[in-house]
């Protein structure tokens, strides 16, 4: 069976982990070196692939890389990691400070607010009959069925550094999946840097991160103690006649207390009124007597999240909870007992399955039984995109230090109703339980 976790550390005004210090105050959260490690990693798979340069767009990629971790990323952000050499961040001119005390060793470059090329400037003196989003070349005319969209100042200076750092032929790596890349910069960024070969970034920087460190693991271990005081806190404020907002102010009060920072997703508390409301959260109404109550929440640690998942019944328990949970519950440990290194997500998938196949739940299947969890920003506690889950014929392999959201979930089964999730870590030895909330029928 795969090991649960049970003593955990209190956080304090400092967490020593996997060997470094972290300053909970200000500054990075990792030495150099874990930074450099990282680097030399994604610069690892570029040369692979033949880039010479990324351009990254995602906030979990930058922060990974560069430690830079603000709630700026609402505007355009952009990391270019050369394959040798300092990377170059560019940011709105007024994210200076943070920039300065969070990634030291990078090259920043602040754009201001506006989109008209600032007049005399010879890097882009550019007319203003022929200014388009190719940076000069004139595009308009009169078959052109797309809009011409109009440059900003984030695209003049991205197109710029990559020309000052001589990547203007180079072969470029885009982050192009991103949520945070939006069509208007990256057609900017591509048409203004025309001799470059563009590529395809797919998931470089993903597949490394996708594995933590011990230092990164021991961030989500300090995640997963808050997201049990969460969902205890949820729990026991639970009951009939109790409005949902104040099962949320309980969790947002244990997530805070407990030394958390905002999560990436908002906490879900769902009844029975909205329970297949997929990714709504509460709504101002009491719970009555009856109610599935649905919990899902992450506590979050400098980005790194850890999600639990719980059904509590309302007033009472129906008379098929006991038996649906221990299906369940046997799902999930299956699948927990199936997760080491080496194995295919597909083949953790089909054990989770198999249990439910075995208990006349053949007809009853989901898109995935888990999925890869770590740094995360709003609006996911995932990451940017679909997650990487453990689903069916993923040829995905498991490896020792990759942390996923186990989830065992029966709804409208036939049978009744359950849901089970936790953190777990894939360990050398197997899989280990990050949080540890009883998964008995629960009720309030």
């Amino acid at each position: 069976m795969p090991e649960e976790r049970t003593n955990r550390r209190e956080s304090g005004s400092s967490i020593f982990a996997g060997g470094v210090m972290m300053d909970n105050v200000s500054g990075r959260y990792f030495k150099d070196a874990e930074y450099q490690r990282r680097r030399t990693q994604v610069r690892a798979g570029m040369a692979s692939r033949g880039l010479d340069a990324c351009l990254i767009a995602s906030p979990e990629n930058i922060y990974y890389l560069t430690g830079l971790d603000h709630q700026g990323y609402f505007a355009c952000q952009l990391l270019i990691l050369p394959a040798n050499g300092q990377p170059v961040l560019i940011t709105r001119a007024m994210e200076k400070a943070t920039v300065r005390d969070q990634a030291p060793d990078v090259t920043h470059i602040g754009y201001t607010d506006g989109s008209e090329p600032p007049p005399g400037d010879d890097e882009v003196a550019i007319s203003e009959d022929t200014w388009s989003m190719t940076m000069g070349a004139p595009t308009r005319d009169a078959t052109r069925k797309r809009p011409n969209l109009m440059p900003t100042a984030a695209v003049r200076e991205t197109v710029k550094a990559l020309h000052d750092t001589g990547l203007g032929q180079g072969v470029i790596g885009i982050d192009m999946n991103s949520t945070f890349l939006p069509y208007s910069i990256a057609e900017g960024v591509m048409n203004g840097v025309p001799d470059a070969e563009w590529r395809q970034l797919d998931n470089l920087v993903d597949d490394v991160r996708i594995v933590q460190s011990p230092a990164e693991l021991e961030l989500t271990r300090e995640a997963a103690a808050i997201s049990d005081s969460m969902m205890l806190s949820a729990i026991a404020a639970a009951g009939p006649g109790v409005n949902a907002r104040e099962i949320m102010a309980a969790i947002y009060d244990a997530m805070f207390r407990r030394g958390g920072t905002y999560p990436g997703f908002v906490p879900l508390v769902r009844s029975t009124r909205t329970l297949a409301h997929e990714h709504g959260t509460w709504e101002d109404m009491a719970l009555e007597r009856g109610d599935l109550l649905f919990l899902e929440m992450a506590g979050c640690v400098r980005r790194y999240h850890a999600p639990i998942g719980r059904f509590v019944f309302v007033g009472e328990a129906p008379k098929e909870a006991q038996r649906v949970n221990t299906i369940c519950r046997e799902a999930m440990l299956a699948a927990a007992d199936a997760i080491k290194p080496g194995v295919r997500a597909g083949d953790v998938y089909e054990t989770w399955q198999a249990v439910l196949d075995r208990n006349n739940l053949a007809h009853y299947s989901r898109h995935h039984c888990g999925y890869s969890i770590g740094i995360g920003y709003p609006p996911s506690w995932s990451g940017s995109g679909v997650p990487v889950g453990l689903r069916r014929n993923s040829d995905l392999q498991l490896r020792e230090g990759m942390t996923f959201h186990l989830m065992s979930w029966l709804l409208n089964s036939g049978l009744g109703d359950a849901f089970l999730s936790d953190t777990v870590e894939v360990t050398a030895s197997g899989c280990e339980f990050l949080t540890t909330v009883s998964r008995e029928v629960l009720y309030r």
